[in-house]
């Protein structure tokens, strides 16, 4: 596997899982089975991973765990560009709207159909960046629709202050979770969606990569 495919597809879904769940060593058809891949991608990414310097495998149990998360992460988060690869649909909530008070009354399931992301999602974890727009992964064209209905929002042509992304593969979603009502992707997904975005992406990312930082040092961290 070539140096680049690690942060794409299939590929892309199995580092998010060590990522989210670092520090927690995982067997290889653990890891094959939450990333959602077959056990032969999950082995050719752990061989890759492996051959890096950023990943072992314990010989005697099998297990897999990542020695160097901080670089993979960054890696993965600077060849990624959420904005230019990523589909969106685009709505407007009017200012009057209530758009927040509607987002958390939504009768949501555990299904993971919706969860923020970029700036408006980092303002749940690291508040310091304010935004003006709101980024929303959703699993189909149909999804956009129907959230958009419930929430009161208008189609617009262009950018519009909702936009609704769909997302090359449903892996986005793994590790979100509800804060304050709100289903918010993982804080990695956070990051790597955040690096390359314009308007002070950078700066919000580096804010969330403290709290990474900061539970992959706490023995408590287990998403």
């Amino acid at each position: 596997m070539q140096h680049t495919n690690l942060y794409s597809g299939k590929a892309a879904d199995v580092i998010r899982v060590l990522l989210v769940r670092y520090p927690q060593r995982m067997p290889l058809r653990a890891l094959a089975k939450e990333a959602g891949v077959s056990l032969g991608q999950a082995f050719n990414v752990s061989k890759s991973l492996i051959n890096e310097g950023l990943a072992l495998r314990d010989s005697n149990n099998y297990e897999f765990t990542l020695m160097a998360p901080s670089v993979l992460l960054k890696r993965w988060a600077t060849v990624n560009n959420f904005v230019a690869n990523t589909r969106f649909i685009d709505y407007n909530a009017l200012e009057d709207s209530n758009f927040f008070g509607k987002l958390k009354e939504l009768d949501i399931n555990d299904n993971n159909d919706y969860a923020l992301t970029g700036p408006f999602g980092a303002l749940f974890i690291a508040p310091w960046v304010r935004t003006n727009s709101v980024q929303i992964y959703v699993r189909t064209e149909e999804d956009a629709k129907n959230l958009a209905s419930e929430l009161d929002l208008i189609p617009i042509e262009g950018v519009g202050n909702v936009r609704f992304a769909i997302p090359n593969s449903n892996g986005v979603f793994y590790g979100a979770r509800k804060i304050d009502s709100v289903q918010i992707v993982s804080d990695v997904q956070l990051y790597v969606d955040l690096l390359n975005y314009p308007a002070r992406g950078a700066e919000a990312a580096s804010r969330i990569y403290d709290v990474i930082e900061q539970n992959w040092g706490s023995e408590e961290f287990n998403v």
